[in-house]
């Protein structure tokens, strides 16, 4: 924002937090000033005005034209630079000129301007809640629209009606645990009470504090990605968990698999409670392989989840950057792209032969495929269609050998991938179908009093033919 021409002198004052905190120096400049302007009147570090005579003009009015604090944020700016034109102004804040949003955009927009600092409420409230500013998370209650990341313990100040004690607690709720103790600093006297009760309080102001302890792991009623990690890393310390701590990467290389596909199970039986659990246990196994990376010294978790977020930025140019994308099918034509340029393969041959080769074999094919497509190597599916009929034909004719059959599946393959479709899906669908099929032909087998281990062909088509039908 480029500064503005400015005649008349602007001071931005501090008041602090309670009566007597404004300096010397700030006080004398009040005194004499033509126009002294302040945020608001409703708090105790302003009562010296009326004390020494000191005529102003509070902004109190704004808050009620003003939609959101944005809005009053601008409509007090406005105000100010109204004022500037006809004389200096003394703008007075309670708690520090660093914590006033309006402060910080008058100084960036004028030149001729002083600051005059003051006893910060952030400050003051962890000096009450008898907390150190180093490793806490202090915030202003009226930020909670930009919170979303902190640390224990935190102090919430500026909590002054019931309204807003009700959005913190529905937002740390969320966070933390409703049921979670807490203590709320009313005229800076502490209340301990639970999380769900901070706004059944009789009494608000400028003094109130909320304050949430730090919480030892096995208290704690809600966790993040953080403290799976504290975790796990627990576990697998000297006095941990004997298990844990013979884990390689080798082992949980097993249950990861394991793991996602219980996931992918899950999310095929479409219970949100069944995936909401397998995800736990897939990031758990995801937990593991940061601890190894960790114990080997070579990479950590803040490594790990910059190069997932760096790749998805980089890869997502049409979201992040000047390429365009209209259709998923474009959005991965641009990721193929970029994937190419980050991996710098050597060859064609190296892109697809970088497709993991434990993968299941469909599923490998699949890929293969695809990776062979956006070279503009593979056949269209009118071939792929007319070479599958060719081979079948040999089929037929009893001359099919290994090297046909090899040839038919992979060409079916990308048959079913021409079609947008998963070769991996259909074969699980049609196994899953198959087994439905032999229950329902089973049943009729056993109605009629026979066991399906001894039934003739012919029987057995009977049946598979009534099933069908019905």
């Amino acid at each position: 924002m480029p500064s503005a021409k400015l005649s008349m002198q602007l001071n931005v004052i501090g008041l602090g937090v309670n009566e007597g905190d404004i300096s010397l120096s700030a006080f004398n400049l009040i005194k004499n000033c033509p126009c002294v302007v302040l945020r608001t009147e409703n708090t105790q570090s302003c009562k010296f005005l009326a004390k020494y005579g000191i005529e102003y003009t509070s902004l109190d009015y704004l808050y009620e034209k003003s939609k959101n604090f944005d809005t009053l944020t601008k409509n007090i700016c406005k105000k100010i630079g109204e004022l500037l034109k006809v004389s200096d102004v003394c703008y007075l804040v309670d708690g520090a000129v660093s914590e006033d949003n309006a402060s910080a955009l008058l100084i960036k927009k004028y030149k001729n301007v002083k600051v005059y600092e003051g006893v910060s409420k952030c400050g003051y409230a962890l000096a009450v809640s008898g907390l150190s500013a180093m490793g806490c998370t202090a915030v202003s209650a009226y930020s909670i629209n930009d919170f979303e990341r902190f640390s224990l313990p935190l102090v919430v100040y500026d909590l002054d009606n019931p309204l807003l004690a009700s959005e913190w607690k529905l937002k740390l709720s969320s966070l933390i645990g409703e049921e979670q103790k807490v203590r709320l600093y009313v005229d800076y006297r502490p209340n301990f009470l639970h999380l769900y009760e901070i706004d059944g309080q009789d009494n608000y102001d400028y003094s109130t504090v909320l304050v949430v302890e730090k919480v030892a792991l096995d208290k704690k009623e809600r966790f993040d990605y953080n403290d799976l990690l504290d975790i796990v890393k627990i576990l697998r310390q000297e006095g941990g968990c004997p298990w844990d701590r013979e884990q390689t990467r080798e082992t949980i290389s097993r249950s990861l698999i394991e793991e996602c596909y219980e996931l992918v199970d899950a999310v095929d039986r479409k219970s949100d409670d069944k995936i909401c659990e397998e995800t736990g246990d897939v990031l758990l196994q995801t937990a593991f392989y940061i601890n190894f990376l960790e114990e080997s010294f070579t990479y950590n978790a803040s490594d790990v989840l910059s190069g997932i977020c760096s790749k998805l930025i980089s890869r997502h140019s049409h979201v992040f950057g000047s390429d365009k994308a209209s259709s998923g099918e474009e959005a991965l034509k641009v990721w193929n792209k970029n994937k190419q340029i980050e991996k710098q393969y050597s060859s064609c041959t190296a892109y697809l032969d970088d497709v993991p080769k434990n993968f299941p074999a469909a599923l490998r094919a699949e890929k293969v495929i695809k990776r062979a497509q956006y070279c503009n190597y593979f056949d269209d599916d009118s071939v792929c269609l007319a070479r599958i009929r060719k081979i079948l034909d040999g089929v037929e004719e009893g001359t099919a050998v290994e090297k046909d059959l090899k040839e038919l599946i992979f060409n079916v393959i990308a048959l079913i991938k021409g079609k947008k479709m998963s070769a991996e899906g259909l074969i699980s669908s049609a196994t899953k179908e198959f087994i439905t099929e032999f229950s329902n032909v089973e049943d009729l087998a056993n109605k009629d009093g026979l066991d399906m281990k001894n039934l003739d062909p012919s029987r057995v088509e009977k049946y598979r033919h009534e099933v069908k039908k019905s």
